[in-house]
């Protein structure tokens, strides 16, 4: 069975996902939601963590005295 993520909050078999949900469907389900731009081939890559402070920027220590 395909899995989709989907782009819009979307209500399957009677139950109502957000965006960004995966679900487990048969082809042609799969197949109808894609050409309808509801969901997209879900992947197994980590999606990117949101906008957050950048942890690279290093801040400069003074020694102790």
């Amino acid at each position: 069975m395909p899995k989709l993520k989907l782009k819009v909050t979307h209500t399957h078999a009677g139950v109502a996902y957000p965006a960004g949900h995966v679900i487990d469907v048969d082809d042609h389900i799969a197949r109808w939601l894609t050409d309808h731009s509801i969901a997209e081939p879900a992947t197994n890559r980590p999606e990117p963590a949101p906008d957050a402070a950048d942890a690279s920027v290093k801040t400069a220590k003074t020694p102790k005295e």
